[in-house]
C-alpha cells in the first residue's frame, strides 16, 4: 500500500475524526496533514501490517493529535486565566473599587451643593476644594483681601456642611 492511497482513502475520516474532536475546520485541516505527515515518516513501522490495522493506527494518530492540541489549548486558556485573575487581583489590591464609587458620589454630591451656594461662596469652594487654587491664587483673581477669602471660605464651608446635612449626605462630611 502506498501513502497516496492511504491519503486518498482515510483523508475524509480523518478529517471528520479531528472535526468532531477540535470543532474547528481550519485546526481539522491542519491537523489531518499532519496525522498523515507522521503517518509518512514512519511509514516502514507500518508497511507490514493489513489495511485494517493502518487504517486503526490512522484513527489512533488522529486522536492522540487531537487530544495533545486540546490539551495545549486548554492550558494556554488556563494560564490567560490564570493571568486575568492575577491582574484583578492587583487591580483590586491597588485599588479599592468601593472606595472609588464613594469618592465619586460624593463629588458629585458636593458639585451639585457647590451649584446652589449663593455667590461668591460656591464659586470660592470650588476653585479652592476642587480645581485646588491657593488663596493667592483666588485672591488675586478676585482682587479681593486674602483675609476676606478665608472667611468667605469658612462662612462657605458652613453653609455647604448645612446643605450636605439636609440633602442626606451626612456620611460624606
Amino acid at each position: 500500500m502506498s501513502i497516496e492511497y492511504l491519503i486518498g482513502k482515510y483523508t475524509n475520516l480523518v478529517y471528520k475524526i479531528c472535526y468532531d474532536m477540535l470543532r474547528s475546520s481550519l485546526d481539522a485541516e491542519d491537523t489531518t496533514q499532519e496525522v498523515f505527515l507522521k503517518l509518512y515518516l514512519n511509514i516502514d513501522r507500518y508497511i507490514s501490517l493489513s489495511e485494517n490495522e493502518i487504517k486503526n493506527v490512522i484513527c489512533k494518530i488522529a486522536l492522540n493529535m487531537c487530544k495533545d492540541i486540546l490539551k495545549s489549548k486548554a492550558r494556554k486558556l488556563q494560564n490567560m486565566i490564570d493571568e486575568n485573575n492575577i491582574a484583578l487581583e492587583n487591580y483590586m489590591e491597588n485599588n479599592n473599587i468601593d472606595e472609588e464609587i464613594f469618592n465619586k458620589q460624593r463629588l458629585e454630591l458636593i458639585k451639585k451643593n457647590l451649584d446652589e451656594l449663593k455667590e461668591p461662596y460656591g464659586s470660592i469652594l470650588y476653585e479652592y476644594f476642587l480645581e485646588e487654587k491657593t488663596l493667592d491664587e483666588i485672591a488675586n483673581k478676585r482682587n479681593v483681601n486674602k483675609a476676606t477669602l478665608k472667611m468667605q471660605i469658612h462662612r462657605g464651608k458652613k453653609i455647604l456642611k448645612e446643605k450636605l446635612l439636609e440633602s442626606g449626605g451626612e456620611n460624606l462630611l
